[in-house]
């Protein structure tokens, strides 16, 4: 699971990005804390890494499914429901 973001230490602009994008992704990999990347002083991008961002699809592919699961039985049993009338 992705760590939360700390809006103190994980804040960067790409302007520091570009000068140190080596360490930036190394510290990433070994914090496992995303980092919002910054231009104009406006949030612009998350870096996150690869393995954290497999993880958070497959958790969405997941839950989409549960998603899907519950709604067609929720569909079913008000079907069933309106048919006993």
């Amino acid at each position: 699971m992705a760590t939360r973001i700390d809006l103190v230490e994980d804040v960067l602009p790409i302007s520091e990005l570009r000068l140190r994008a080596a360490q930036v992704i190394k510290k990433i990999q070994e914090t496992q804390r995303p980092l919002i990347i910054t231009q104009y002083g406006r949030a612009v991008a998350v870096l996150l890494d690869v393995n954290q961002f497999q993880s958070l699809q497959d958790d969405l592919a997941e839950l989409e499914s549960r998603y899907q699961k519950l709604q067609r039985e929720l569909e079913a049993m008000n079907r069933n429901s309106g048919s006993g009338s």
